[in-house]
């Protein structure tokens, strides 16, 4: 899950794997996710738990920086599933597959698989995530 634009969606197969992305989620960030979502648990603050869906988050940013989506791009499904609690000392790595691709008229609808793991490498999440995207 690279940073840098470079695959077209149009380009997209089903079983392309992307590069992993490597990413830690600090304290500050966390801080930031909290504001955002208006989370107020006690859980999360002061306590080095980062909150699964912040760690989802940034997986989808990680995929969703990695493909050149056009405007118009629709993110219309996600399914995760979360195996171990993160926290801020854990360094993750991210990583997708395309599961599905199917184009239908002028649009095109893509499923991709994601999975993150800790340095231990033991999965945190898996799940997937869908786009509808338009034909340019």
């Amino acid at each position: 899950m690279a940073a840098d634009k470079d695959i077209a969606y149009q380009n997209l197969k089903a079983g392309q794997e992307f590069p992993p992305a490597a990413f830690q989620v600090d304290s500050a960030t966390v801080s930031d996710y909290l504001k955002a979502v208006e989370e107020n648990s006690v859980i999360y603050r002061g306590t080095g738990i980062v909150p699964p869906m912040a760690v989802a988050a940034l997986a989808l940013k990680a995929l969703i920086n990695a493909i050149s989506m056009p405007p118009g791009t629709i993110h219309v499904s996600q399914e995760f599933e979360f195996m171990a609690t993160v926290n801020t000392q854990d360094i993750l790595t991210g990583r997708a597959r395309v599961s599905r691709v199917q184009e239908r008229g002028k649009l095109h609808l893509i499923t991709v698989d994601i999975n993150v793991a800790n340095q231990k490498q033991e999965s945190v999440l898996a799940g997937k995530t869908g786009f509808i995207l338009p034909v340019e």
